[in-house]
């Protein structure tokens, strides 16, 4: 544990990914932790190549911070299947979306007379199928 403490927080299950604030502490926790990144970027006579980097520590500090928190959160075990569940259903509406957009991008460059696809989207889809793939054979091995 760094600073922020996991009973704080809480597990974010409507709204997106992450954390969501529990008690007092983790209000008052972000507001001084973005309070200082905000001072932080007053400071004058600061060079552009300083505030970047102090800032890239802060917020990787606060990220490290984080990762630590939602590692240490407390869950029993219907909320790993019910995080599961939520995740494996975002994550087809995701492969359904992308799908969508490289059909469109691919037919929307055809009319052009032109072959190109965003080379993220496809790296999008082949890195989720290998991290299936490793996933599966990874749970398949332990059993």
């Amino acid at each position: 544990m760094i600073i922020a403490k996991p009973e704080w927080f809480e597990r974010r299950k409507y709204t997106g990914w992450g954390l969501s604030i529990k008690t007092w502490q983790g209000a008052a926790y972000l507001v001084v932790i973005f309070s200082l990144l905000i001072a932080l970027q007053l400071i004058p006579n600061l060079s552009t190549e300083t505030r970047l980097v102090l800032t890239g520590f802060w917020l990787a500090f606060l990220l490290v911070d984080m990762l630590d928190v939602m590692w240490n959160i407390k869950k029993d075990e219907r909320d790993y299947i019910h995080e599961a569940v939520a995740e494996r259903n975002a994550a087809w509406g995701m492969i359904v979306i992308i799908s969508i957009g490289i059909f469109i991008e691919l037919v929307y460059n055809a009319l052009q007379q032109k072959i190109y696809v965003d080379p993220f989207l496809i790296a999008a889809l082949v890195f989720g199928a290998v991290i299936k793939s490793v996933t599966n054979y990874k749970l398949e091995k332990d059993d």
